[in-house]
């Protein structure tokens, strides 16, 4: 019986050590470099041109070129993020692969979204307890840049994206 035990000890060991060894952490004193990405320049003259430029008249996949946040720098768990937005005011979003952990505990997301255009403002799922606001700070033919703010234990941090869709 003694044997059995020791014997299961040292297999959980070294599962254990073999699990920790496939796991790479993420180093927070010297983040990765944030890829170099051109932040899109210009702005929707109208709501409705913003409108269509979100979701193409129908839906439009928008994929994480990057991502990053306040202290942190490049979140590379966001890298392989979509979000679609549909023209009748709801989206999907997909964390991917790769989870952050925290509120991003789930790969798919759905809500409502809304544009505040006098702001220059995307609003996610307003009213509610996750309600969002994202700032459009650029859009070209391909690119978005979304600034926000995200809390974290009480703690207000900046946050930037930019996305892009394939044609």
């Amino acid at each position: 019986m003694k044997t059995l035990r020791s014997t299961l000890k040292i297999i959980s060991l070294i599962t254990t050590l073999s699990l920790l060894g496939g796991c790479s952490l993420v180093d927070l004193e010297n983040p990765p470099a944030e890829p170099e990405v051109e932040s899109p320049i210009g702005i929707p003259q109208t709501e409705a041109a913003l409108m269509t430029a979100l979701t193409n008249d129908d839906n439009r996949e928008w994929r994480a070129v990057t991502f990053s946040l306040e202290g942190l720098g490049i979140q590379q768990c966001r890298r392989d993020d979509k979000l679609v937005f549909f023209n009748d005011g709801t989206y999907r979003y997909d964390g991917g692969e790769t989870l952050c952990g925290g509120a991003d505990d789930q790969r798919i997301k759905t809500g409502v979204w809304n544009i505040d255009f006098d702001n220059l403002q995307l609003v996610f799922d307003e009213g509610t307890s996750i309600q969002a606001i994202a700032t459009v700070s650029g859009l070209s033919d391909n690119r978005i840049e979304l600034l926000g703010q995200v809390d974290i234990f009480g703690q207000f941090l900046d946050i930037r994206g930019i996305y892009e869709f394939a044609e």
